[in-house]
């Protein structure tokens, strides 16, 4: 199983300063009775998710995003040490945007791992394509890792190539900022429903809890799928909004 040294999550890890700045920034323009990019998507309706990330476009999305990329190159790290195999892993990173999350993952893999994003906005997907094209995407080596992504809502069963994923073939799911976020419970279950024909008996996920699904509600879709729960991973002590990592029941054997 892959390793995560502490050298891996300094390096890893955005400074404070930058979530300090973009939530100064966010603050100021609320101040002034505006409205910041993307405001209103947490907790709204599918078709105003779409419709906000579809307007978020280079430095919009970025600067909205900032906070959650600084969470996520804490949490995920943590929520995967020791859980993937260190060779041929098949990994989906759910809710990938351009690739942001996918450069997480990207570090610690192996260039045998099979990676596939998802993103339901077509303009995120294709610049992480074109990212992977121009070979951005590598790991702590060096090596060039090559993820493949997938234009589709999470809360529809996965597909690759048009193809639905393959039961018991996925070692890790991870979403980064998306189902305790942006999915309502139903939503959040259908995806939980997927995940549990699709990740390995022994296999794992870890899901964002959040304002949309609190930790009960998701700790309680998780288990009524077949998923036992292992632990949080927090970017920091007070985390609001933690991914709870789970095992697939069964044997991996």
């Amino acid at each position: 199983m892959i390793a995560v040294t502490t050298r891996d999550l300094r390096t890893l890890r955005l400074p404070w300063s930058a979530l300090a700045l973009n939530k100064a920034h966010e603050f100021w323009i609320k101040g002034t009775g505006r409205r910041i990019k993307g405001q209103g998507m947490i907790g709204a309706d599918a078709r105003t998710v779409a419709d906000g990330f579809d307007a978020l476009r280079g430095d919009d999305f970025h600067e909205y995003n900032l906070p959650q990329a600084w969470v996520e190159r804490r949490q995920i790290p943590l929520a995967i040490r020791g859980r993937i195999p260190a060779h041929g892993a098949t990994v989906l990173d759910l809710g990938c945007g351009p690739g942001t999350s996918t450069e997480v993952l990207a570090y610690f893999a192996d260039p045998s791992w099979t990676i596939i994003g998802y993103d339901l906005i077509d303009h995120s997907i294709a610049v992480a394509r074109a990212r992977a094209e121009r070979s951005e995407f590598r790991n702590r080596t060096g090596a060039v890792i090559r993820p493949v992504f997938e234009c589709q809502s999470i809360a529809r069963p996965l597909l690759r190539a048009g193809l639905p994923i393959a039961s018991a073939s996925v070692d890790f799911a991870v979403s980064g900022g998306v189902v305790g976020l942006y999915l309502q419970p139903t939503d959040a279950a259908q995806l939980l429903d997927d995940l549990s024909r699709i990740v390995r008996p022994g296999g794992y996920i870890a899901l964002d809890a959040g304002p949309s699904v609190p930790v009960a509600t998701l700790r309680a879709l998780g288990h009524n799928r077949g998923f036992v729960f292992h632990s949080l991973a927090k970017s920091f002590w007070i985390e609001p909004r933690p991914k709870l990592v789970f095992q697939r029941l069964g044997s991996s054997t």
